[in-house]
């Protein structure tokens, strides 16, 4: 007997909803609603050579049961830069892009070049999904796999909101002082693009602690760091921060860098999250979310030497501050910035940047669908504002707290749940789990979480 499979659209084409259909192969009719090429997303659609993965490429590959994927592929590539001596190899974005396409090319899913204008419920169950077309299809299930949403437009060209917007490093003088706003991997990558453009003015960046990303180990990477929980422990901020000190110091007493610690508690850091209750949460947002940042999510080394480089030669100026204003003057712009001791500083530059990321905006609260689901009261925020309510397997969570069979969330906009889930390797389990979860058909499978009855 045919087996009749689930139909399921995927809205959002970038790595989480691209993985999620590469899993569903054989398992469900997929049709993947993406305006742009399915695969690189935000993440992965630049075009800068310098522009590298954060995470080496044997780490990359979108299947669990087959992680040297990627970099099988990335060997046999007649372009890719060289490996390196000794050490993990961290290939361009661009690339990585070109990867994701490839297997898309490989996939039986359907792909509608267009976004979604709307999900509403069908009358005889299921959901029917509208695109901007206004074409409609009806399905099983509904996953929303949108990801990262870059800042506003901004006011150009004196303040550029989206910073991968081709017009944000147009138009400048080579000499021009430049601020950005910003001081992580964004800010990194917008600064080696503005270079490798032939920019050499001064460049100011500034963040509220002055931080700028700490670096991957150069060389061989060391092993984790055996880092253990008993069943059911989840150390407060406080003591979970102490723990981490203890065991850099142990590790360094064995010759071992910290990065060795951080990696090897990382695949408790979702458990550890799930532990805390919403006042433990906002403590770790509000005291310790950068310094946690900072050494988990680190820059290629390749990357961080260009960065030494900058602040040896002065081409760059960190700063710990806020942009609390600015003006046109001239061709340009005074940026007002006000430093942690209070002093206000008028900075003349040709163009402000926002480098704060995709997380620094709100523009996935007012995006369609996701704007009208709220609306419905068929999605709910989480009630640290960092995405979607959502159960901790990923099934949405209506107002009043109740899962909502057959709408699905996937990837960061999941991070109110589990916080650890913007990197490969770890949406790439989450896209597996709910594979297997429409795969069975029933939502008391454990792979799904809790039992929802139909809407």
């Amino acid at each position: 007997m045919t087996r009749n499979l689930p139909v399921v659209a995927i809205i959002g084409g970038g790595f989480a909803g691209t993985a999620l259909a590469l899993q569903l192969a054989g398992k469900a009719e997929v049709t993947l609603f993406e305006p742009g090429p399915v695969g690189p997303g935000l993440a992965y659609g630049t075009a800068e050579p310098a522009h590298l993965l954060n995470v080496p490429a044997a780490g990359m590959s979108p299947f669990p049961d087959r992680p040297s994927d990627f970099a099988d592929w990335l060997a046999a590539q007649p372009d890719a830069p060289p490996p390196p001596a000794e050490g993990p190899r961290f290939a361009p974005r661009r690339l990585y892009g070109r990867y994701l396409q490839a297997l898309w090319s490989a996939s039986p899913a359907r792909h509608v070049p267009r976004g979604v204008a709307s999900v509403t419920q069908a009358e005889g169950g299921g959901f029917r999904v509208t695109d901007t077309a206004g074409e409609v299809l009806e399905v099983d299930r509904v996953v929303l796999a949108v990801g990262g949403f870059a800042a506003e437009a901004g006011a150009p060209p004196h303040l550029a909101g989206d910073p991968w917007n081709p017009a944000a490093l147009e138009g400048l003088d080579p000499q021009a002082p430049l601020l950005l706003v910003g001081l992580g991997l964004t800010m990194v990558d917008v600064l080696l693009a503005l270079r490798d453009r032939g920019h050499v003015g001064p460049v100011t960046a500034i963040s509220r602690h002055g931080w700028l990303p700490l670096s991957h180990v150069a060389g061989a990477f060391p092993p984790p760091w055996p880092m253990t929980l008993a069943e059911g422990e989840a150390p407060g901020v406080r003591a979970a921060f102490r723990w981490l000190r203890v065991e850099v110091a142990r590790a360094a007493a064995a010759g071992q860098p910290w990065q060795a610690v951080i990696d090897g508690v990382r695949p408790l850091v979702q458990r550890i999250w799930r532990g805390w209750d919403l006042s433990e949460r906002r403590r770790f947002l509000r005291h310790a979310r950068s310094a946690w940042n900072l050494h988990r999510h680190r820059l290629a080394p390749e990357a961080s030497a260009r960065i030494e480089d900058e602040l040896a030669s002065g081409g760059l100026r960190p700063v710990a501050a806020r942009l609390a204003g600015w003006r046109v003057a001239g061709q340009g712009v005074e940026a007002v910035l006000r430093h942690r001791d209070g002093r206000e500083e008028v900075l003349p530059v040709a163009r402000i940047i926002l480098c704060t990321g995709p997380e620094g905006g709100r523009a996935w609260r007012e995006a369609a669908p996701v704007a009208g689901l709220l609306a419905k009261g068929l999605l709910a925020e989480d009630a640290l504002g960092l995405g979607l309510a959502v159960s901790p397997e990923g099934v949405a969570l209506d107002t009043a707290g109740r899962p909502v069979a057959g709408i699905d969330v996937l990837g960061p906009l999941t991070r109110g749940a589990l916080w650890e889930i913007t990197a490969v390797p770890d949406i790439r389990v989450q896209a597996a789990a709910l594979a297997n979860c429409i795969d069975s058909g029933k939502y008391e499978n454990p792979a799904c979480g809790v039992a929802a009855a139909p809407i």
